[in-house]
């Protein structure tokens, strides 16, 4: 893991305006469930955790861009990421360094300035130029070798929400979301 000092990983979160990360194995636990319909349409289901979905929706309110990069296409994955909010959606690219690239351009960003969680071989080659690269506890193991950081939550059951929780909190943020709900 190319591990950075706690010190080193807030001065990094501080720099974030954007936060990108994959789909399946970050905001979903990777299982995708598959049925056929009377019709013999297939129909896809993925689970997303709703303190992770909610910790999106909080990224976006305190001002921070946030975009998804996934190799497959979902239906349902769209609509929940447009209603979470999420400024850039691209699905069906493996091409993950292109698009990231992109989206760099699109954001008016340095790759410095953004973050992103990946899980599995298709993210080194973003996790290897963002400027705070990370991974869910559960990623493979080559994936936390390029990381600056490995969640201690697993992915789908909390990473995102640790991710930007941290972010949040070392940007100042995190005591508005807190007054919101009146939460000590």
């Amino acid at each position: 893991m190319r591990a950075i000092t706690p010190a080193r990983l807030k001065q990094r979160a501080r720099a974030v305006k954007l936060v990108l990360m994959d789909v399946d194995g970050v905001l979903t636990d990777g299982l995708v469930y598959h049925m056929v319909d009377s019709g013999g349409a297939l129909i896809e289901f993925k689970g997303v955790n709703a303190q992770d979905s909610i910790a999106l929706s909080w990224l976006a309110q305190a001002g921070l861009r946030t975009g998804v990069i996934s190799g497959r296409d979902s239906a349902g994955m769209q609509k929940r990421l447009e209603m979470l909010k999420v400024s850039y959606i691209y699905q069906g690219r493996l091409d993950k360094r292109a698009v990231f690239e992109e989206i760099c351009r699109r954001a008016e960003v340095d790759a410095c300035e953004t973050l992103y969680i990946g899980d599995d071989l298709p993210d080194i080659p973003v996790l290897s130029v963002c400027g705070l690269a990370v991974a869910p506890a559960n990623a493979r193991p080559e994936v936390k070798a390029r990381a600056h950081w490995v969640t201690k939550a697993c992915a789908g059951s909390g990473a995102v929400r640790e991710v930007a929780e941290f972010v949040l909190k070392a940007q100042g943020r995190w005591k508005a979301v807190l007054e919101k709900f009146r939460a000590p």
